[in-house]
């Protein structure tokens, strides 16, 4: 029998699972995995590992969740590690951050990703509130990159900075708004206000369908949302977060979810009419379906979720022992395998025997 007790920030907002300091042996093979299995020598994760094989390239949303997770257990020489890889490999000589490079060449792809260089500026408030340190002139650093190159003239997040051409892009899609980590670099730095304004403004407005549904992007110009043809839940629960963090009610997703759950499973994609797309499922959907629900309140859902989470850990293979993945073929994606332990790190967990 498991019990799992959600814990709420007493800070603040109730928008953030605190995390705990409660270790679980799942948590502490998923990261023993990480290190040894999907790390090349200086550090950099590989994207993913199948057949005891790496990609073979690294991204920065991978690094960017690393420096989140050890800033959550509080380890400043993990933190400091991975923070010190995304600036030594992952950063073009004009300023902007690579969303990718060859982990062999070290070469990047000439563009960079919003959410995953917001996503070092979450990782680095974590880590001021930790007190692993004093982080902000790196918080200054970091934050003035994106303004340049990630916000447009009217202060609009933009998806990308495109190193070649020189272009920001005039979209935006809406799983990268992350309003809590604008809200908090609005308080640090006054001009990031129109930002988060902005950010807040768009997916307090946009539309959603009966099951909880969101379109993928915002059109800057135009001031279009764009649906997709289909759902990937990942980025809707991302978005579903973002706006709960935003202030909009998300009880049309939570139904939906909740329905899903007591019918035995949370797939991937789904039309928009609310079926599967197919039968496929993965550790990220119910590691963030887990974190959505207990910030909702729907505890015994979220439960459900977390347990599934735990049935994607490999434990029958000795290679991939602690990983999040599927057995059968050996292949773990390093963000399902950082939203695990996030997800872990966010709850607190403990077996009872019985």
């Amino acid at each position: 029998m498991i019990s799992i007790h959600f814990i709420f920030s007493p800070k603040a907002t109730n928008t953030e699972l605190t995390a705990v300091k409660t270790v679980t042996p799942a948590e502490s093979q998923g990261l023993h995995f990480l290190q040894t299995k999907m790390q090349t020598s200086q550090g950099l994760i590989y994207y993913s590992v199948e057949d005891k094989s790496p990609a073979s390239y690294s991204v920065l949303e991978s690094t960017g969740q690393a420096m989140e997770y050890a800033a959550l257990i509080g380890n400043k020489k993990l933190f400091d590690d991975y923070a010190g890889l995304a600036d030594k490999y992952f950063k073009d000589p004009s300023g902007y951050y690579y969303w990718k490079i060859d982990v062999t060449t070290k070469k990047g792809d000439a563009s960079s990703a919003f959410v995953d260089d917001l996503r070092l500026v979450k990782a680095y408030f974590i880590a001021n509130e930790k007190k692993l340190g004093n982080y902000n002139k790196q918080l200054e650093k970091v934050s003035e990159t994106i303004f340049q190159f990630d916000i447009d003239t009217d202060g609009f997040p933009c998806e990308y900075y495109d190193g070649n051409a020189k272009q920001k892009a005039t979209v935006v899609p809406l799983f990268y708004l992350d309003v809590d980590t604008l809200r908090k670099l609005s308080q640090f730095n006054g001009k990031w206000l129109v930002p988060y304004q902005h950010a807040k403004d768009i997916l307090l407005s946009m539309p959603e369908n009966k099951h909880g549904f969101y379109p993928i992007k915002f059109k800057i110009h135009t001031k279009q949302y764009v649906w997709g043809s289909s759902i990937n839940m990942v980025e809707n629960l991302y978005t579903a977060i973002d706006a709960y963090n935003a202030g909009r009610d998300t009880r049309a997703l939570v139904t939906f979810l909740k329905n899903q759950v007591t019918q035995g499973k949370v797939f991937n994609h789904y039309y928009l009419n609310g079926t599967p797309v197919d039968q496929n499922e993965s550790t990220a959907v119910y590691a963030l379906a887990a974190r959505f629900l207990a910030l909702n309140n729907e505890n015994e859902a979220a439960k459900a979720c977390y347990r599934r989470t735990l049935e994607f850990q490999i434990s029958d293979k000795e290679f991939f022992q602690g990983g999040f993945g599927e057995s059968t073929t050996g292949l773990v994606y390093a963000f399902d395998q950082l939203e695990a332990l996030l997800m872990l790190r966010m709850v607190e967990a403990a077996d009872v025997s019985q």
